[in-house]
């Protein structure tokens, strides 16, 4: 890599997130809402973020209002041994408003059975009347902002706990909600699938400081995908750059370079 220096060290990051998506659930909106294979999936990814967590590390649960996203988080902590972790709900994480729901049925009735979730996903990533038609549906760019909406009022909160520096942080939502970071950081024709995070699959976020308090860098992992990028706290938005894997002294695979392993 001509031109570029190794750091010395490599950057610690401040902030930890695993962002998942809730466990299958009954859509019953009772007890924790899921499915035995849910709850079981629950406590096994909290048995495997036991694994990661460090003793020093400032712990934060969150999640939507919702059951099963309560419920998946309950779970989660319970498989990691964080049942005494204070868990809290975030309002800005809700599941994406549907306002005509007469309207919205025979929507999927217009799509027809064959579709599943995938069709109705990708219908409502490639029409426009989802963006477009608000008395409908609650907009697309809507909700991309409450999530990044939620982060940037989680960086103020890190920025006025100067303590809280080494944060992890176990947040659960919906797909309608996370699918927009998967899309702005890696596209979600990359990913293959519209309906995208499937139940119980996680996006793990690195945040690095930068020379810029107005940036912050993301190492952001879901499955075999990795990339790195800026989150910009003024707009609100997620920013693509060439080379930043460079700043958080990430060494890629051997035999990889900075643009076949994205």
């Amino acid at each position: 890599m001509e031109g570029h220096k190794q750091p010395e060290q490599i950057k610690k990051p401040f902030l930890r997130v695993t962002l998942m998506r809730h466990e299958e659930p009954f859509y019953k909106n009772e007890g924790h809402d899921l499915t035995d294979n849910g709850a079981a999936g629950a406590r096994e990814t909290g048995k495997s973020i036991a694994e990661i967590i460090d003793p020093e590390d400032e712990l934060y649960l969150l999640s939507s209002p919702s059951r099963r996203t309560r419920g998946t988080l309950a779970l989660v902590a319970e498989g990691a041994g964080l049942e005494a972790t204070p868990r809290r709900s975030i309002k800005a994480l809700r599941m994406g408003e549907i306002r005509d729901m007469g309207r919205f049925k025979e929507r999927i009735k217009e799509l027809g059975d064959g579709q599943g979730k995938e069709g109705i996903a990708r219908d409502q990533y490639t029409d426009p009347v989802y963006e477009n038609d608000p008395s409908f549906i609650e907009p697309n760019s809507s909700k991309k902002e409450r999530l990044y909406r939620s982060f940037e009022y989680l960086l103020r909160w890190l920025d006025s706990h100067q303590e809280a520096d080494g944060a992890r942080v176990i947040a659960v939502s919906h797909f309608e909600i996370i699918t927009h970071l998967i899309d702005d950081v890696f596209g979600i024709e990359t990913i293959g699938r519209y309906n995208a995070p499937s139940f119980g699959e996680k996006i793990e976020i690195e945040g690095y400081h930068t020379e810029s308090e107005d940036k912050v860098l993301l190492k952001v992992t879901y499955n075999e995908h990795q990339k790195v990028v800026h989150f910009n706290r003024s707009e609100r938005s997620i920013e693509i750059e060439e080379e930043l894997w460079w700043l958080t002294g990430y060494k890629l695979p051997s035999g990889c370079s900075p643009i076949n392993s994205w």
